[in-house]
């Protein structure tokens, strides 16, 4: 089941790896997409629902929610527009403009546009060109497994997203005024 798959990936290895700063980062954009309507910054209509396809076809809606049904679109759009510097923003851009190029040359139409068929065909390819998942292969940078890894991240951050990782927060017990090596 990919949507499994997908969870565990997230749950075991694309989460703990995140820099601190990075997590809280991101956290803090779901936080803020949470307090305000959504008008896109950085993504055009186009590109957003280029997102939107991508996004659905990497988690799409089973018996629960898919990606754009919990603002995975909105949080890649608030994430190029207030935290990527601009070289990985114009990476997202062209990566985005190189996928509507490629499906417009092979299939005569931008890439919404194009069958969902066709539309996985493509994402399949991009796909394909990461590591195997438990590969000790390191994750290439550029804009296919930036958009994933945000898909990914934007997804279980949600709390629909978070409640399928099984992941429970259960605090130790708490010590107060504990003295290194005395008695309390």
């Amino acid at each position: 089941d990919r949507r499994t798959a997908i969870r565990t990936l997230a749950t075991a290895t694309a989460l703990p790896v995140l820099a601190p700063s990075d997590a809280a980062a991101l956290l803090d954009a779901r936080r803020v997409l949470g307090d305000r309507p959504f008008v896109p910054a950085a993504l055009s209509a186009n590109e957003l629902r280029m997102v939107g396809a991508v996004a659905d076809i990497i988690l799409p809606r089973t018996d629960t929610p898919g990606a754009s049904d919990v603002g995975v679109p909105a949080f890649v759009d608030l994430i190029a527009s207030e935290w990527m510097d601009d070289e990985d923003a114009d990476q997202l851009h062209a990566g985005l403009a190189e996928l509507d190029a490629a499906a417009e040359a092979r299939f005569g139409e931008i890439f919404v546009e194009a069958s969902a068929e066709e539309q996985l065909t493509l994402v399949r390819e991009l796909d394909d060109q990461l590591p195997a998942p438990g590969s000790d292969a390191e994750m290439p940078e550029g804009f296919y497994s930036t958009l994933k890894r945000l898909v990914i991240v934007g997804y279980f951050t949600t709390e629909t997203g978070a409640s399928q990782t099984g992941y429970r927060i259960t605090p130790g017990t708490f010590q107060g005024c504990v003295v290194p090596g005395g008695a309390r």
